[in-house]
């Protein structure tokens, strides 16, 4: 249970991947609305450059039925404030948690840490804009948050993740572990879900994989998942 494995590339363009393991992002845009409950249709999660005690992060949480890598992460972003659009953001940071506490926490309490470039382009996508990131995580079973923040200065505006009609219960968390919100506890609950999606694979376990190199030796055994 853990991080077995981290590296990243940045990229919009989908390639081949085992499949989706998580979806609050959709196929047509349709599933993110236009406001939420709290009357907004994004929450913030960005590092603000030269400012980190303002850094913060929007989490949602998935559940893994067993060990599993992660091959591709996404998620639809929207500016706000003084925004200009992409051009000022320097790059992204996917973390992943145990908690969302450990996330107040601070940022070292984190399981996985993936420092990623800026994309090249992004796509309009319902409310927001598309970016992908294809990256190498490992995860043992179990609940785990993970949150998108784009780097950028304050003076650039802000970025937030847009909210969706996908997942239940609606449950979403931002952490500011710098606490230059003044947020009791430096985190705070929304009942939100966040569009992020990830893509990946179940790992298989000892036995499959000692069925797989017999069958690679040659022995005709199929394989066994």
């Amino acid at each position: 249970m853990g991080l077995i494995a981290l590296a990243a590339a940045a990229g919009f363009a989908r390639t081949s991947h085992a499949g989706v393991l998580w979806d609050q992002i959709g196929a047509t845009g349709s599933d993110l609305p236009t406001t939420g409950p709290e009357g907004y249709y994004r929450y913030g999660s960005q590092v603000f450059s030269g400012q980190p005690q303002y850094d913060l992060i929007a989490l949602d949480d998935f559940t893994l039925a067993g060990e599993s890598r992660i091959d591709r992460f996404e998620a639809v972003i929207q500016g706000y404030g003084n925004w200009s659009g992409t051009g000022n953001i320097q790059g992204l940071v996917a973390r992943v948690f145990a908690s969302p506490q450990q996330a107040a926490a601070g940022w070292s309490n984190a399981v996985a840490t993936v420092q990623l470039a800026a994309p090249s382009a992004y796509t309009a996508f319902g409310t927001g804009l598309l970016c992908g990131f294809d990256v190498d995580i490992t995860l043992g079973a179990g609940r785990w948050y993970i949150g998108l923040q784009a780097i950028m200065p304050g003076s650039a505006g802000q970025v937030g993740v847009v909210i969706s009609n996908l997942g239940a219960p609606a449950q979403a968390f931002q952490a500011n572990p710098g606490g230059g919100f003044g947020v009791p506890g430096n985190l705070i609950e929304r009942p939100v879900n966040l569009a992020y999606r990830l893509s990946g694979s179940a790992v298989p376990g000892p036995g499959a994989c000692v069925v797989l190199v017999v069958a690679a030796g040659g022995f005709g055994r199929r394989k066994v998942w």
